[in-house]
């Protein structure tokens, strides 16, 4: 049974294409309501910014660091062919100071208000690569992060999406290792471990083995395989449950699921039982009618 009438589902559509996705259990109206609410916070920012500076999460923000339209426009491409949505409304700014040399860019936002924005390195003004950072990519990246953030979760798949805007088959295929803050000091933390202990051994105990640091130095990125790789087939199971049941693009749906939604479609639960009206849209545009 619908939840919305065929005249509002009209509407809805475009707001999704924009990047505005129904939080799990949200209505129609507490939908609509919510992005009247960011367009709003959007709109006063950029008054604010055009009035001079503005401020947000402690940072100082001019127009005059403002990223190129452009460049976010390039990044939406990449996005709708991925997974039908093009954010325009997340403004970027270029940082120049206060930033490590492996620093590429990054997205920072507040969940209660919806707003959010990006944070690149100056040296994109002018390049568009920058190490291993694409500008594109970069951007792509983090839209993903903007447009899931009503999903309102830590998800185990966050980064698997992300990183599939990437050109490399390797971050593609890995990024979702590093999902959480202290994954990749983990990751770091065993190699310092390994170097103690070949310290230890060099300068004060020349007996003691050094296998115990491997294995500690090895635990942790083995893990992060093993996650990774359980994610990875619990997406594929639900790819293909979605394909049975007459979804031509399951990446676009599964992009707009939670974490226990994807698990339930990969354990063989029918998204026909999903009746909220995130997924009436998702069926209105992705598939079932």
């Amino acid at each position: 049974m619908r939840t919305v009438s065929p005249a509002e589902m009209e509407e809805l559509p475009e707001l999704d294409r924009a990047g505005f996705f129904p939080a799990p259990g949200e209505t129609a109206e507490e939908f609509r309501k919510r992005v009247r609410k960011i367009r709003r916070v959007f709109s006063d920012f950029d008054k604010e910014l055009r009035n001079g500076t503005a401020e947000f999460d402690g940072l100082k923000l001019s127009a005059a660091g403002s990223v190129p339209d452009e460049f976010v426009r390039d990044a939406g491409e990449v996005t709708e062919a991925l997974y039908g949505f093009q954010i325009r409304h997340v403004p970027g700014f270029f940082l120049s100071r206060g930033v490590g040399l492996l620093w590429g860019g990054c997205m920072i936002g507040d969940t209660e208000s919806g707003f959010s924005l990006f944070l690149i390195r100056s040296t994109f003004r002018k390049r568009s690569r920058y190490l291993v950072y694409d500008r594109r990519e970069l951007f792509a990246h983090e839209l993903c992060h903007a447009a899931r953030m009503c999903l309102g979760e830590n998800s185990r798949f966050e980064e698997h999406f992300a990183y599939q805007t990437s050109g490399s088959r390797l971050r593609r295929t890995f990024g979702n290792c590093f999902v959480r803050t202290y994954d990749a000091l983990a990751f770091v933390g065993g190699s310092f471990l390994l170097l103690l202990g070949q310290i230890l051994r060099v300068f004060l105990l020349p007996s003691l083995p050094i296998w115990p640091f491997w294995i500690l130095a090895l635990a942790y990125p083995f893990y992060l395989l093993l996650r990774n790789h359980a994610a990875r087939r619990i997406l594929k199971k639900a790819e293909h449950a979605l394909l049975r049941h007459g979804f031509s693009e399951p990446q676009k749906v599964l992009f707009r699921a939670t974490d226990r939604e994807i698990e339930q479609l990969a354990a063989g639960v029918p998204p026909e039982q999903f009746r909220d009206l995130r997924w009436e849209l998702i069926r209105n545009r992705f598939g079932q009618k």
